[in-house]
């Protein structure tokens, strides 16, 4: 008689262990994320921008890797920078920025494939350059942006 006591004792210590390790599980979560470097800009983020991988700004497939540019005196570039379009969709991709061209912060001009040239100008200062991708008729499916700084 006394071993289905001892299997009961067993099995009902098993599962006050059991429950344990769960309810230890089940109490506050800590974001792994916080205090880590770019959760202070996800925060920050303005509403209807969504971002992708690393904290950059894309939508409808279009994706620009690296999604920053940095030129200081240890990277003074070019650099070369990806645009992936949306796959199986037919359509134009154009740039656009704020950058001022060769006598302002940088210029970025198309290479071969999906690879853009980014270069830093004289000027130091931040800008901007966005991907968009249109579909056949002319209505925008799709954009990345691509941050760039000038330290130089």
């Amino acid at each position: 008689m006394n071993t289905p006591s001892i299997r009961t004792l067993v099995g009902a210590m098993s599962a006050i262990a059991a429950v344990a390790i769960i309810a230890g599980c089940s109490g506050s979560q800590v974001n792994p994320s916080a205090g880590q470097p770019g959760t202070a800009m996800q925060a920050h983020s303005p509403v209807g921008l969504p971002a992708v991988k690393n904290h950059c700004d894309a939508h409808g497939g279009v994706r620009v890797t690296p999604c920053t540019v940095t030129f200081d005196a240890s990277s003074a570039g070019p650099d070369t920078v990806v645009v992936r379009t949306p796959k199986a969709k037919k359509g134009t991709l154009a740039e656009q920025d704020t950058c001022g061209g060769s006598s302002g912060i940088a210029t970025v001009t198309q290479g071969s494939g999906n690879d853009w040239i980014v270069t830093a100008g004289p000027t130091a200062g931040t800008c901007t350059a966005e991907f968009d991708f249109t579909n056949h008729h002319g209505k925008q499916v799709g954009y990345a942006t691509l941050s760039i700084t000038n330290n130089l």
